[in-house]
């Protein structure tokens, strides 16, 4: 079994049903159990089509038996029973699950990056993951969920990037 991470995220109403129901189906999947669920953060859209409504955000750690790829598509496949519609690059979803980490897996091809590029860029997915894994590690930069995220809310203090809000881009 190993640790993995999970970004939850919507921007279509009932973004709080959408985000509940993923976690109900994340556990569902073969082999893997719900360890721990964040609470939810209301963060406004950038980048995204005028009209969008705020995103809500959350993280899920999961115990999975499943190898990274066969967890992508699991994580696919919910968005799509949840109505998420790929195509339109920045459009508004109703589900948004991103693979954030999957034990100390390191891996890049054309259809997964792990970890995540950019999870330890975003404060709308390091406040909620290190609510729940403070000790988890990212296994490149070595550093646990909340050493990361502290250093992000000091960069962010001190003016730097890092952000609140999430860009619609996935």
């Amino acid at each position: 079994m190993t640790a993995a991470l999970i970004a939850l995220g919507s921007n279509v109403e009932p973004r709080r049903e959408h985000l509940l129901g993923a976690v109900r189906a994340l556990g569902a999947l073969p082999g893997t159990r719900v360890l721990a669920t964040s609470s939810l953060r209301e963060t406004a859209p950038v980048d995204c089509p005028p009209g969008s409504g705020p995103f809500l955000n959350g993280a899920c750690l999961l115990e999975t038996a499943l190898a990274p790829h066969e967890l992508l598509a699991g994580l696919q496949r919910i968005e799509a029973a949840a109505g998420r519609q790929r195509g339109q690059r920045h459009a508004p979803r109703t589900l948004d699950l991103d693979l954030l980490l999957h034990g100390d897996a390191v891996l890049r091809d054309e259809h997964l990056t792990l970890p995540h590029p950019r999870c330890h860029e975003r404060a709308f997915v390091l406040e909620p993951a290190a609510e729940i894994a403070p000790a988890l590690r990212h296994p490149v930069l070595r550093r646990t969920l909340a050493q990361l995220r502290d250093a992000l809310r000091g960069r962010e203090a001190a003016g730097g990037a890092g952000g609140e809000a999430p860009a619609c881009a996935s």
